[in-house]
């Protein structure tokens, strides 16, 4: 038996030397294919041998999953074990009783050995069966061994748990043989059990049983050497010897993941800058277009891939059903490298990005002529996912990052909508093409000054910090209540801030994540020089891209800045007492919140703290966590320059995350980031509108909830009183009780967290909106009595209403007079009579005195208004941005209008809008039909609405009832009937029929029931009552880019408006001059005249 395990013994370690070493020398061939790796991949070799150590033989990145963590170190250590025991497996071929010198009998070493022998066992056992449990023949594409190859992973287990197995078998020989002094379960803790039971007692037999065990140690570990020779791309099996590498030569010395800052740009692993373009050659390769063009680094990272599947696990695409994985990608640019390095057929001409045909696969298809799918490279969203997750630090964004560069600045083939992007920023320097005087918008209204730095500073060093305010809190209209929402706080805690206004420009970050390196270094050196300019030391950033990018791109570029998210700020301001939040009132309901982590803020970052200490002092509120919380956060879909793509492949990322969030029950889902906060308030209000989702639930910024806690408002709002019943005269168009047929003070699907949702959709988006403006699918929600959820709560809950009217209804004398030609419904009746407009003025000519304030639900149309009410926010440069007067909001359902109105009255919050937001002034939507402000008991339900009804339609004879256009132009002459129930919110009764003034050349006056003209008010609403008109069923009308501004949909989806004719200048043309009229009949009514223009009505 000895001579036949020595000879077999040494046979199979020549045929294994002479398959792996040619292996060995073939695959570092193949690595130094690659180019040079961006610099640094050596400096501070002490700390990357430390970081290599901790990660390998401590395990802490496969701890990251603990129990696969702690099963895989005991196979891991038993692995690095059996490695000593082959090599004294060769001494025993020669002596059964040979132990290792000074620690072979050992107590520690023998206990170890045992003992790993066991936990070996154990663990691979335990692997196997995890395996099998989360195969894909069970779980499918949601198994994360999806793609990965099968029989290299049970060669591996079946081989790992001989390996522990063989440890005991052999020391329970031993313990046979060894003296009796040294044969004692002391020295033999676990084996001596083994050999008692398994080996007889002979002194011969025991020999052979040691030169057996001791050859089938050598046989195994031969085997094992040879099928990997065999298979360079097994990296299941060859990640035992590559991980160390890949580890040593990580991207940070540190220890740090790759995330935060992204690669740069080289060429020659030197990094490349826009100073570089001039000296480059027409040849020269920008990015990776083949396999050649990676790194080495890149190299090695293919070759040590373990298919262990933890990326596929995390990653966002996969999980939505794209066709991109980072395990699969990975997989497919090895198995590429190592058939083009052989020269195959078939694989020298490939392209390395390409489109698949029907029945292809996405990575390396069979016959195919590309490498990987083009959807799957601009499938990524780079939130670091996969890096996060890799245990042998792969650095797949990177990878991505430059097959994206390749792919825009040398084949210039990339997404269409990016084109828009890139043009936007680089002509008007953010994403969304606005104009960049309009920057500084979001300040307006606020009750103290911001300071500008150029126009109320000379530089920074005199203020604490710069408040970078971004694209998106400069733009965006949901974001810039955050940006508010901050600038606030930072007032209110006494810290000295600037702004750099019209001279800010975007930071770039989807600009290169989308793979357009110059156009991002092109706005950071502009950038840069501001900063250097005015001396920037410190800034405070509300976007987690704007945050990353700042804080670890701009280096790179000569500044280095302390650069802080708003949430550590805010936190620490809270620690150090600067900012108190208020306890709520005793009553009031306790809310739940959840937090979602940005993943430039979290996982590139780290910062996962802050924002939930935050969240912690908040009073009235319990936290709830998502499943997927922290460092496996699931991302909202917005990252990689995703934000300004459409996905047409697959469930939406931003509704996976959106419907985990929903279903924690959470009244308030918190984000820290503008983009997060985009997608998770359109995915809010797609489940809304598919009622998978509560109407109360609302995405907010951590800033808005701690500005509503430090301000002392509500933690929630108090129970809401009970609704009316409809009367008889409302029933049939108000099915619902005190449900109302237009969105009083409405605000966006989740908008407020006692809200009833109205039988009305909202308006359409108007075109030329925001980009982020969610369309309205789901009826908007109506604010609850009182006011927004954050709303300061009056100290009595509003009285009940009345059936159908105002709890101060008081009958009317005269009916309401109609505006005369160029008036408007919002003006108030006074003692002395409204100016019109001089004859031939636009629709749209401000008025030479000011509006009633819109007040707040609950509070009164005779209210003092503020001294200056802040400007209404623009939405993408409309031809109405910017009005200078507001309508006056009428009161909600239920409250007085002798209440006091509050200092600001509440804003309509916007879609996906914050209960906490601060207003900026907004025309307040009608209030529900049947509590006009002052009218009478109805006398009959109003008529059915003409479908399809603008702005500029006129209406027929039949009255438009509750729920048509507010704004269609009736053409019958008003008559003295009391106002039916759901008539205007704007019908008013004076005292007197008041007389227009003149203004300029003077007008003859009309009489009180003339007839409006052509050229009257958009406003002007029509007093006749008509026929009941049957209920019917109200579905959403999703917002088209194509409506106008003011298109209220009524009862029934309106069909769009016929385009109107184009006008270079808005002017309106001269109307006729208003004249009186014999009444009108009931039933007769003049045809309406076509309107001819955009302003001819």
């Amino acid at each position: 038996m000895q001579i036949f395990a020595i000879v077999a013994s040494l046979a199979l370690t020549l045929a294994a030397l002479f398959v792996l070493v040619p292996a060995v020398r073939s695959m570092l061939r193949v690595i130094r294919m690659g180019g040079p790796a961006s610099p640094g991949r050596t400096d501070d070799p002490g700390a990357r041998t430390v970081t290599m150590l901790k990660e390998t033989v401590l395990h802490t990145r496969m701890l990251q999953w603990t129990w696969v963590g702690i099963m895989h170190w005991f196979v891991f250590a038993a692995f690095l074990f059996l490695s000593t025991a082959v090599v004294g497996a060769y001494f025993q071929l020669f002596d059964p009783e040979w132990a290792w010198p000074i620690v072979g009998h050992w107590y520690p070493f023998e206990w170890f050995s045992e003992f790993i022998g066991a936990l070996s066992t154990v663990g691979i056992v335990w692997l196997i069966v995890y395996r099998q449990k989360h195969h894909p023949r069970s779980e499918g594409r949601r198994s994360r061994f999806f793609g990965s190859t099968f029989w290299q992973a049970y060669f591996v287990e079946f081989l790992a748990l001989l390996e522990g197995a063989a440890i005991l078998f052999i020391r329970g020989a031993e313990f046979h043989l060894a003296d009796p002094a040294h044969a004692t379960r002391a020295h033999f803790p676990l084996s001596s059990w083994l050999g008692e039971a398994l080996y007889p007692a002979g002194q011969g037999t025991n020999e052979n049983l040691v030169y057996f065990i001791a050859f089938f140690k050598i046989a195994l570990a031969m085997v094992w050497l040879i099928v990997i020779g065999r298979n360079l791309t097994m990296g299941i099996a060859w990640h035992r010897f590559t991980a160390w590498f890949n580890i040593w030569f990580k991207r940070e010395a540190s220890g740090r993941t790759a995330l935060g800052a992204v690669k740069p740009l080289t060429v020659g692993g030197k990094a490349i800058t826009l100073d570089d373009i001039d000296d480059l050659d027409e040849d020269t390769t920008l990015g990776v277009g083949a396999i050649e063009d990676f790194s080495w680094k890149g190299l090695l990272d293919f070759t040590t891939c373990t298919e262990c599947g933890r990326c596929q696990s995390q990653c966002p695409a996969w999980h939505t059903e794209k066709p991109l994985s980072p395990k699969l990608l990975m997989k497919g640019l090895r198995e590429h490298t190592y058939l083009k390095a052989a020269g195959l057929a078939g694989h020298t001409e490939r392209a390395l990005i390409g489109k698949p045909d029907a029945g292809e696969g996405s990575y390396n298809p069979e016959g195919g002529d590309f490498v990987i799918d083009a959807d799957a490279l601009w499938s990524c969203t780079t939130c670091g996912a996969c890096v996060e997750q890799c245990p042998v630090d792969i650095e797949h964004v990177d990878h991505i990052v430059d097959m994206r560069r390749y792919q825009v600045l040398i084949e210039s083939n990339f997404p269409a909508e990016l084109n828009q992007l890139f043009k936007s920023l680089e002509n008007r320097g953010n994403p969304w093409n606005m104009a960049p005087n309009a920057r500084m918008d979001w300040a307006k209204g606020l009750p103290f000054e911001v300071k500008e730095v150029g126009k109320d500073l000379e530089s920074l060093e005199s203020v604490d910090w710069l408040f970078w305010v971004g694209c998106a809190g400069a733009y965006e209209d949901r974001a810039k209540k955050t940006t508010r929402a901050v600038a606030e706080l930072l007032h209110m805690a006494g810290v000295s801030f600037g702004v750099l206004g019209n001279r800010e420009t975007c930071t770039g970050d989807s600009a290169r994540r989308a793979g357009n390196e110059f156009v991002f270094q092109g706005l950071a050196q502009e950038n840069i020089e501001t900063f250097k300019e005015f001396k920037v030391k410190k800034v405070v950033a509300t976007c987690a891209h704007c945050f990353n990018t700042l804080k670890n791109e701009y280096k790179a570029f000569g500044i280095e800045l302390e650069v802080v998210h708003h949430t550590q700020l805010l936190n620490r301001l809270v620690r150090e007492g600067r900012l108190t939040p208020v306890a709520p009132a005793a009553g009031a309901n306790q809310r739940s919140i959840t937090y979602h982590d940005p993943c430039y803020l979290g996982r590139h970052n780290q910062v996962y703290s802050p924002p939930r200490e935050l969240l912690q002092v908040v009073p009235g509120a319990s936290y709830v966590e998502m499943e997927r919380n922290s460092e496996r956060s699931f991302c909202c879909g917005a990252g990689g320059a995703r934000m300004w793509m459409e996905e047409s492949i697959g469930e939406r990322i931003n509704m996976n995350r959106t419907t985990e969030a929903v279903d924690t029950g959470a009244d308030q889902i918190v984000v820290g980031c503008p983009f997060c906060r985009v997608m998770l308030s359109d995915g809010v209000s797609a489940l809304q509108a598919k009622a998978d989702a509560r109407e109360e639930v609302e995405v907010l910024d951590v800033a808005q909830m701690l500005l509503a806690s430090v301000k002392g408002g509500p933690a929630t709002e108090p129970e809401k009183a009970p609704a009316a019943a409809p009367t008889p005269a409302a029933a049939p168009t108000a099915p619902a009780a005190a449900a109302s047929t237009e969105p009083a003070a409405s605000g966006a699907a989740g908008a407020s967290l006692f809200a009833q949702p109205p039988a009305e959709p909202a308006a359409p988006t108007a075109p030329g909106g925001s980009l982020f403006d969610e369309p309205t699918t789901e009826p908007a929600t109506a604010s609850a009595p009182g006011g927004s959820l954050f709303d300061e709560a009056p100290a009595e809950p509003p009285a009940k209403p009345t059936s159908g009217g105002s709890l101060f209804d008081e009958p009317t004398t005269k009916p309401a007079t109609p505006a005369t030609s160029g008036g408007s419904l919002f003006d108030e009746a006074s003692a002395e009579p409204p100016t019109p407009a001089a004859s031939g003025g636009s629709l749209f000519d401000e008025p030479t005195t000011e509006p009633a304030t819109a007040t707040a639900p609950g509070g009164s149309l005779f209210d003092e208004a503020p001294a200056e009410p802040p400007a209404k926010p623009t939405s993408g440069g409309s031809l109405f941005d910017e009005p200078t007067t507001e309508p006056a909001t009428a009161t909600a359902p239920g409250s007085s209008l002798f209440d006091e109105a509050p200092a600001e009255p509440p804003a309509k919050p916007t879609s996906g809008g914050s209960l906490f937001d601060e207003p900026t002034t907004e025309p307040a939507a009608p209030a529900t039909p049947g509590s006009s402000l002052l009218d009478e008991a109805p006398a009959e339900p109003p008529a059915k609405p003409v479908s399809g009804g603008s702005l500029f339609d006129e209406t027929p004879a039949e009255r438009a009832p509750s729920g048509g256009s507010l704004f269609d132009e009736p053409t019958t002459e008003p008559t003295s009937t009391p106002t039916a129930s759901g008539g205007s919110l704007f019908d008013i009764p004076a005292d007197e029929a008041p007389a227009p003034a003149t203004t300029g050349t003077p007008e003859p006056t009309a009489e009180a029931t003339a007839k409006p003209a052509a050229s009257g008010s958009l406003f002007d609403v029509e007093e006749e009552p008509a026929a009941p008109a049957a209920p019917e069923e109200s579905e959403p009308v999703a917002a088209t880019s194509g409506r106008s501004l003011f298109d209220i949909p009524g009862a029934t989806p309106a069909a769009p408006a016929p385009p109107a004719e184009p006008v270079e200048e808005p002017v309106s043309q001269p109307g006729p001059q208003a004249e009186a009229a014999p009444e009108a009949e009931p039933e007769q009514h003049e045809a309406p005249e076509k309107p001819k223009g955009l302003f001819d009505l």
